[in-house]
């Protein structure tokens, strides 16, 4: 089993294919890739069909998937800001992969209070692999993500689900989403991986918690109106009171909230609660909105993000992943994320090779990041999502 990765930079990516695919190939000792990953920026947008048809004919992978990405990642560094092309392949012998692609149909039928519509998504595998996890690949435009991540939890609960939300597109049918079948300019586009090979996942939504955990006890919908009987705001009040300095400054520009997802749970650490963002204050009632539907007797904590907390929670994740080798890792990164907020270059990929070892990673800044919290998949902002391939014990 082995993995490999190359990235380049030039503009003129066709004459550069022939290179890239032969440093690639020599990195895998010659062997068929059982998965070929590519992101390309938008720049090479006119030459993805190209791309395609050179990679194809030069690997000649078992399994191809590729999107766009306004950066991307591979090796040792981060591209952002310039054209770009990283590949990313492995070859597994013993693994099971089960490509998919699901396309997006709404129904419309007219009822007594007008038209109506229902949402479905087509094209689910017939089979997967035994224990398997999932690797997505989505066009933001056209497809329901949460909807998505809500039919493969019913469907395979407990199945690490990652990926990334195409970036760099302007609206429907910009984003080409890349297959050994074809170029597709909607839906999303995914394998299920078994066999020899499992996904493990790590996710950073970076974020870290300040003072203690609340009970919601009064909610409607994503409000939150009373937290273990008092006002929501008169509750984040007091904890302004109990916090330094340093985070009540942060909690006036980057305050969140993370809910417990798996709520059998009793003690709380790092990667249990789903963060979301706080999105109003309302100091009539005293509630406060967020990004998610909340209801009574549901347990969050409020949060802070800035560079620190995010680098931190990063590596103390990574680390936990460090005990078992792996093979390679895909990087899911927040457009967000990356020089403009961390204030150096390369941060996400040379956290995962600092903690897990330099393993060919390659990956892209996502306008959404798909990955599991509490053992349930979900789309996230502002967070890295990390699909670490290892050998199955």
């Amino acid at each position: 089993m082995k993995c490999a990765t190359v990235i380049t930079t030039t503009p003129d990516i066709i004459p550069a294919l022939d290179g890239l695919c032969d440093r690639l190939s020599a990195d895998l000792d010659g062997a068929r890739p059982s998965l070929l990953v590519a992101y390309y920026t938008p720049h090479h947008r006119g030459e993805v069909g190209a791309i395609r048809d050179k990679l194809l004919e030069r690997l000649d992978p078992e399994h191809l998937l590729g999107c766009p990405a306004i950066g991307i990642i591979g090796e040792d560094v981060e591209v952002e800001g310039q054209a770009g092309l990283t590949l990313w392949a492995g070859h597994f012998p013993g693994v099971e992969i089960e490509p998919f692609r699901l396309e997006t149909i709404t129904d419309e039928s007219a009822g007594e209070d007008g038209d109506t519509q229902a949402t479905q998504l087509t094209g689910w595998p017939e089979r997967v692999p035994e224990d398997p996890g999932f690797l997505l690949l989505v066009d933001p435009y056209t497809t329901p993500a949460d909807d998505l991540l809500a039919i493969l939890d019913e469907r395979h609960p407990g199945a690490p689900v990652l990926g990334g939300m195409a970036s760099g597109a302007t609206g429907p049918g910009d984003a080409l989403l890349m297959t050994t079948e074809g170029l597709h300019d909607s839906g999303s586009i995914g394998i299920a991986v078994g066999g020899s090979v499992r996904l493990a996942p790590v996710v950073s939504q970076g974020c870290r918690p300040i003072g203690h955990h609340f009970v919601i006890t009064a909610a409607d919908r994503n409000v939150i109106k009373t937290l273990g009987g008092k006002p929501a705001l008169s509750q984040l009040r007091s904890l302004v009171d109990q916090v330094t300095q340093e985070d009540r400054e942060l909690m006036q520009r980057a305050l969140h909230v993370g809910r417990v997802v798996d709520e059998r749970k009793s003690t709380y650490e790092q990667g249990d609660f789903l963060v979301r963002n706080v999105l109003g204050i309302n100091p009539d009632n005293e509630s406060i909105a967020i990004s998610d539907f909340v209801r009574a007797g549901q347990t969050i904590q409020f949060m802070v993000r800035d560079a620190e907390a995010a680098s931190a929670e990063f590596e103390e994740l990574l680390q936990r992943e460090a005990d078992t080798p792996a093979l390679g890792a895909l990087l899911f990164s927040c457009n967000g994320r990356g020089q403009r907020f961390f204030g150096v270059a390369h941060h996400d990929v040379r956290r995962v090779h600092n903690a897990v070892g330099e393993v060919p990673t390659s990956g892209f800044f996502a306008a959404g990041e798909i990955g599991p919290v509490g053992g349930k998949p979900f789309l996230h902002g502002f967070t890295a999502s990390v699909a670490l391939f290892k050998r199955r014990d």
